[in-house]
């Protein structure tokens, strides 16, 4: 249960102070959890801290912010008057191509879930840990589709935040990670990014535009020369660029020139996987080539097998045709065996009755007895 000290802050916030994003934002690095940028950022705003943050997010990661976005969307939470988004460190370069359009879905659907609340994208804050001179100049180009994605979809952006500790160990714990120190400092460019979107200071009116010329007579010519020379001085004046339009001009020159940057990265990251795309197909090409050399052979073989098929049933019918006469011929033999045994029956037949009308002449013959021997 909240104490008297906890329920005085919330009664006496100007609202809730929502937080996502990676590691950092979720404390890593600090402490304890009233050392983390987010708690001190939202204690020096006035805001009741939500925190949501959690190890590996980033805005084109697996899960990502806008899942974050989501799940938050789906608690409740009454009171939202700022979004804060702060992701980048753990983006991969590999993610460039979609980076600034993920960046701006997050973004857009934080303000569609609070409509009231005030979105903050913070880009990378965290510390430098294990980035060489070309990793950075990767990472920099990562972290600006960053910026220009939630500056797309109408975020404040808090940029630079990788800047404000480095890779200063003073700063960094030993697991690349903001200490307590890195967490305070954060925590001051944060608020100062949110103070300055608050309200920013109007420019001081210039003052005394009348310029003074110096004539040698006092006829009409000198005082319309005079007049003439203000009214030039006012307009020069009056188009001279106060400190913030400068200000903003370089900021949008800047934005062109990294735009530019990114846009060149993104079209060479596109034709580096292009070109990796083309030499899989010509590998796969090559292979399908290989595959129909071999399928060409294998129907050779499968010619010459059909032809020795072809010859050995010629020899077959052959034989079954020599063996068929052979059975004809022995049919035929078999018929004149036949008819030879009956010829010869009969002849035996005759033969008895005729040597039975013999033996009748005969005196003292028994037909069919054999006569004894000695």
């Amino acid at each position: 249960m909240a104490d008297d000290d906890t329920i005085a802050s919330m009664e006496a916030s100007q609202g809730t102070a929502l937080w996502l994003g990676d590691g950092t934002c979720a404390g890593g690095g600090a402490s304890d959890a009233a050392h983390r940028y987010s708690t001190l950022t939202s204690k020096a705003l006035g805001l009741v801290e939500e925190n949501h943050a959690a190890t590996g997010v980033g805005f084109a990661t697996k899960p990502d912010i806008g899942s974050q976005v989501d799940a938050a969307s789906k608690l409740g939470l009454a009171g939202v008057a700022y979004v804060f988004l702060m992701a980048g460190i753990t983006d991969s370069y590999d993610s460039l191509g979609s980076m600034r359009s993920a960046t701006a879905a997050a973004v857009r659907a934080a303000a569609k879930a609070w409509p009231g609340a005030r979105v903050v994208a913070g880009v990378a804050p965290g510390c430098l840990a294990g980035l060489d001179e070309a990793a950075l100049e990767r990472m920099e180009l990562v972290w600006t589709a960053i910026r220009l994605g939630a500056g797309d979809a109408g975020a404040l952006v808090c940029d630079g935040l990788w800047k404000v500790c480095g890779s200063d160990p003073a700063l960094c714990s030993s697991g690349g990670l903001p200490n307590d120190d890195g967490h305070a400092l954060l925590a001051e460019s944060i608020e100062a990014s949110v103070r300055e979107d608050q309200g920013e200071p109007l420019d001081q009116p210039v003052e005394n535009l009348t310029r003074v010329v110096t004539s040698g007579g006092g006829d009409w010519l000198s005082r319309s020369l005079r007049e003439s020379r203000r009214r030039e001085a006012e307009k020069r004046e009056a188009n001279r660029p106060t400190g913030t339009e400068l200000s903003n001009i370089t900021s949008k020159l800047e934005d062109v020139t990294k735009g530019q940057a990114l846009m060149q990265a993104i079209q060479q990251q596109m034709l580096d996987q292009l070109q990796r795309q083309q030499k899989m197909l010509e590998s796969q090409q090559q292979q399908l080539k290989q595959q129909q050399d071999a399928l060409a052979g294998q129907q050779d073989q499968l010619r010459q097998q059909q032809a020795s098929l072809q010859s050995q049933q010629k020899q077959l019918e052959s034989i079954v045709g020599q063996q068929g006469e052979t059975v004809a011929s022995l049919q035929t033999v078999t018929a004149d065996l036949q008819k030879q045994a009956r010829n010869t029956s009969v002849l035996l037949n005759w033969c008895n009755v005729q040597f039975g009308a013999i033996s009748s002449y005969v005196e003292g013959y028994v037909p069919g007895s054999k006569p004894a021997l000695e």
